[in-house]
């Protein structure tokens, strides 16, 4: 079990680089902000972003889906205190989630693109598009999910196969 905790500590640590390396390429692209041109734009730099962003994520909620699963079923993590666990990850990333929201995104946000109530409330406190903190929210939402499901479940090799292939399949589309 040592063993593929490092090999999915080690695809993780891949997936983590992977998102750094595809949000430097976004500075070329002219995607990283709404109202900003690229000062040199370099379109190879945009297919290979396009590529990373195949798999990169789903890479990454895979791995830390696996690294869940094994905490909690081979080793006992978690207490089985529903509300103490919530609890505990949601210490964990959404209040980083709010205090960075707070701190360094909104600030940005309103600086180039207004201060608009509905958009903020939409895309930073109901996370629809919380510009590179999506992740964070996402993650919570994972968690819970698989929380509640590996309570009475124990996933089948196909399903975690198939699970595997749809995310792919998302990704590409």
């Amino acid at each position: 079990m040592e063993d593929r905790l490092k090999i999915n500590d080690n695809i993780k640590t891949a997936m983590m680089l992977a998102v750094v390396l595809y949000h430097c390429c976004m500075f070329f692209t002219g995607s990283w902000f709404d109202r900003s041109t690229p000062v040199f734009s370099a379109n190879y730099l945009s297919v290979f972003a396009r590529y990373l962003n195949t798999f990169h994520v789903q890479t990454f909620a895979m791995a830390s889906g696996f690294l869940f699963y094994a905490l909690k079923k081979e080793y006992g993590k978690y207490s089985g205190n529903f509300r103490v666990d919530i609890g505990k990850r949601t210490k964990r990333l959404l209040l980083p989630y709010a205090i960075t929201n707070i701190v360094w995104v909104l600030p940005f946000y309103i600086v180039f693109s207004g201060f608009d109530v509905k958009a903020i409330v939409y895309k930073y406190v109901f996370g629809c598009a919380p510009s590179q903190l999506w992740f964070l929210p996402m993650l919570f939402w994972l968690f819970l999910l698989a929380y509640v499901v590996f309570r009475k479940h124990r996933p089948s090799e196909v399903g975690l196969i198939a699970s595997v292939l749809i995310s792919i399949g998302g990704g590409i589309s």
